[in-house]
């Protein structure tokens, strides 16, 4: 009954997948257990007649076992209210965790085009403000055009942030899909 209380830490849609499969096949085992849980009220309702027919005081106590008829009940009642808010449980976390790894695969589809310009951009500048053979008036036009290209660049970059603040605040701290962070892309631009 413990295990349909514990709290579950998972990260990544595997993870809760094999969680859900192993509450799936505990879920299986339940209409067996109940048969044995009426098997075993059958048999304290036969030793209950017999005790009676027999005048034998029907407040019996079973030495091998401390668990009475009434606490098995109860004890069942609460394993049936459980189960299914395990299940509801368990398909929560399943959806945040498919949310999270859209998140990851945006993201990383965002670095992974970004980070190559970034890195193109910052070469052609560095090459350009090391030219020597270029007048600082050509050098002038140049920056200016990387800037325009930057500016119309900008939505990208702003997208893969509104991105990154998601990540933040769903509590992201890996993405297995791209070596690339947000903090890697500010430390370049």
């Amino acid at each position: 009954m413990e295990d349909l209380q514990d709290m579950f830490i998972v990260h990544s849609v595997e993870e809760i997948q094999n969680l859900i499969s192993a509450h799936e096949q505990f879920r299986a085992t339940l209409p067996k257990v109940d048969n044995e849980r009426q098997a075993i009220l059958s048999i304290y309702n036969e030793v209950q007649k017999f005790a009676h027919s027999y005048g034998i005081s029907p407040n019996l106590t079973n030495i091998y076992c401390t668990i009475t008829p009434a606490e098995l009940s109860l004890k069942w009642d609460k394993v049936k209210r459980l189960v299914p808010q395990r299940d509801n449980a368990l398909q929560e976390e399943l959806s945040r965790q498919q949310v999270i790894e859209w998140l990851r695969k945006q993201f990383m589809a965002q670095a992974n085009l970004i980070r190559p310009w970034i890195q193109t951009g910052m070469e052609e500048i560095l090459h350009s403000s090391v030219d020597a053979g270029a007048t600082l008036e050509d050098q002038m036009n140049q920056l200016k055009q990387y800037e325009s290209m930057i500016f119309n660049y900008k939505p990208n970059i702003n997208k893969m942030e509104g991105d990154h603040q998601l990540i933040q605040e769903s509590l992201i701290f890996d993405n297995e899909h791209t070596n690339y962070t947000m903090e890697v892309h500010e430390l370049k631009h």
